[in-house]
C-alpha cells in the first residue's frame, strides 16, 4: 500500500500593533488528525513586546470533543531556555512534570471533571480551541463560565512556568460574522473572554464555524492594542 500522510492543516498568525500595523510577533502552526481521532496542534511562537522577548514551542493534542489529552511547552526568554513541561489529562486528573529556572523541578496532580474548557498553552490557535466546547446553540449573548480553567502560565505571553495554574475566566458569544483577513474570507463565531484574570486586557476572537475552530482574528485592547490575524492558511 503506498504511503499517504494523515490529514493536516497549516497556518501562520501575525501579531500586529493596531496603531501602525507593526508586526511584533508571529505563530506558525500545524494541526494533524490521527487514526485515533486525536487532533494534534504544534506551534512555534516568537514575540518581542516591550521588555518581553519570548520564544515558545507548544504541542497540544485533544480528543474529538476537544477535551485535552496531552501537551508539551518549552519557553525561552531573551534567548535562554527558562522552562519546559509535559502535561497529561484524563477524565478525572491533570498531571504535570516540569522544570523552570524560577521553580526548579515540579510534579503536580490536579483533579478535574470532564469535559474541561481546554488547556491554555498561550498559542492563539490554542485559544481558539478553548472556544470549541462553547454551547453556541444557546445563541448570541450567552455567557458561559466553565469553573476552574487550566493554563500553563498566568503571564500574558506565556513566558513563565510552565506548570498548572487555574483561572476563572468565561466566554461570551457575540455573534456570527463573515470576515476577510490576509489568508482569505471565513464564516466565524465571534466570542469574547470575560472575567479575565491577572489584569489581561479585553480580548475578542473570531473562530471558523466549520467544526475546526481555526483562529482567524483576535483583537486585544489595553496596553497591547493589537490585532492578531491569520496571514497564511493551507488545508
Amino acid at each position: 500500500m503506498p504511503f499517504t500522510s494523515i490529514p493536516r492543516m497549516r497556518g501562520r498568525v501575525e501579531y500586529k500593533a493596531r496603531a501602525d500595523g507593526r508586526v511584533w510577533g508571529f505563530e506558525d502552526w500545524s494541526i494533524t488528525r490521527g487514526a485515533d481521532g486525536l487532533r494534534v496542534f504544534q506551534a512555534h511562537c516568537e514575540m518581542r513586546f516591550g521588555d518581553d522577548d519570548v520564544v515558545r514551542d507548544n504541542i497540544l493534542s485533544v480528543h474529538p470533543d476537544f477535551h485535552p489529552h496531552d501537551a508539551f511547552v518549552r519557553i525561552m526568554n531573551k534567548g535562554a531556555v527558562t522552562g519546559s513541561g509535559w502535561f497529561r489529562f484524563t477524565d478525572t486528573e491533570a498531571e504535570c512534570e516540569s522544570w523552570s529556572v524560577d521553580s526548579g523541578r515540579i510534579s503536580q496532580r490536579f483533579p478535574i471533571t470532564r469535559p474541561t474548557r481546554g488547556f491554555g498553552v498561550h498559542a492563539v490557535q490554542g485559544d481558539g480551541w478553548l472556544g470549541a466546547t462553547f454551547p453556541y446553540d444557546k445563541g448570541p449573548g450567552h455567557t458561559q463560565f466553565f469553573g476552574r480553567n487550566l493554563i500553563h502560565s498566568l503571564h500574558h505571553f506565556g513566558a513563565t512556568g510552565p506548570f498548572i495554574h487555574t483561572s476563572g475566566s468565561g466566554l461570551s458569544y457575540v455573534g456570527d460574522e463573515t470576515i476577510t483577513v490576509p489568508a482569505g474570507t471565513f464564516d466565524c463565531y465571534r466570542i469574547r473572554f470575560v472575567g479575565l484574570t491577572n489584569n489581561h486586557p479585553e480580548y475578542d476572537m473570531w473562530l471558523t464555524r466549520d467544526g475546526e475552530f481555526i483562529y482567524v482574528r483576535g483583537e486585544v485592547s489595553g496596553y497591547m492594542d493589537s490585532v492578531l490575524e491569520l496571514a497564511e492558511f493551507q488545508r
